[in-house]
């Protein structure tokens, strides 16, 4: 097999260690900056370049990044990545699936029309409408709407501090993007889907005295064996956005359990840690069996 991991700017070490797998179990094996990535169609059909040097064909194509730039920058690389998935590469994830996750507006849509319950949403990019909504929260996140490992997330519980990040949002042309803050006991959980099962779950457990669970953010992680329907959930969030791996983030709340975010390129490096699981290895087994059928 022919396998290209596509990263962002810089490699990170989930690129490394799928790179590190791939070679392990005998593929060729290349990686890549998706800014560095080119194509050409017309009469002589579709080619593609990292570089100046042309890329022949390949089997499996895993999707890590779409890097930072501007929109037209941004769509000409989701176009591309899905030029390479109409020329015969399998993209994991494709990148249809890929964008629409890393939209959590657009999953929370996806998934609430499956009736997957998810927090209580507001978007807009009217910062005194924001303002006045908020108030019907209590307390309230306001975090990017394309975003991830919790950075750039904060907790409020005053409207009246809010709206001064409001304001800066609005005026530098960002949606604002605010959710109901849901009670939880200081945890959430991490299930992380492949395929059509889940291959691990963890307890992400929040710093003392702090609020973020996230593994980058230095929450405590151990391994937990999830009850089905929990299991269930995570495995229909990954379906319904048509994820071949994701990392799902479920809080238990006194309503039930509550999907928060659903990752198209998540991180393993907490799920390994408490699992001992060689994560990229299955990654990469999974994704050559299905390459071949």
């Amino acid at each position: 097999m022919r396998i290209m991991v596509v990263y962002g700017r810089e490699p990170d070490v989930n690129v490394h260690q799928l790179i590190a797998a791939s070679k392990k179990l005998g593929n060729e094996t290349i990686s890549t900056s998706i800014m560095n990535l080119s194509a050409s169609v017309g009469v002589d059909g579709s080619k593609f370049w990292i570089k100046n040097r042309e890329l022949l064909h390949i089997d499996i194509c895993f999707l890590r990044s779409l890097g930072p730039g501007k929109h037209e920058q941004i769509t000409r690389r989701i176009s591309l990545i899905e030029h390479l998935e109409q020329a015969g590469t399998h993209v994991i994830n494709s990148p249809h699936a890929f964008r629409t996750a890393r939209n959590k507006y657009a999953t929370y849509c996806a998934l609430t029309n499956v009736g997957i319950k998810v927090p209580t949403t507001f978007v807009t990019e009217n910062a005194t409408l924001a303002y006045h909504i908020s108030k019907q929260f209590g307390a309230f996140i306001c975090k990017p709407m394309i975003g991830s490992m919790g950075y750039g997330s904060m907790k409020f519980d005053n409207p009246d501090l809010a709206y001064n990040a409001f304001r800066l949002l609005e005026r530098i042309g960002q949606p604002i993007f605010i959710q109901e803050y849901l009670a939880k006991p200081g945890r959430d959980i991490r299930a992380f889907v492949l395929g059509k099962r889940v291959l691990a779950s963890i307890y992400r457990t929040a710093l003392h005295g702090e609020w973020k669970t996230n593994v980058s953010q230095g929450g405590y992680v151990e391994a937990v064996d999830l009850p089905s329907e929990i299991e269930a959930l995570a495995f229909k969030a990954a379906q319904k956005l048509g994820l071949e791996y994701a990392g799902i983030d479920i809080a238990e709340t006194p309503q039930g359990p509550v999907v928060l975010e659903v990752n198209s390129s998540p991180s393993w490096q907490g799920l390994q840690k408490a699992t001992n699981m060689r994560v990229a290895e299955h990654i990469i087994r999974y994704a050559i069996k299905k390459a071949k059928n």
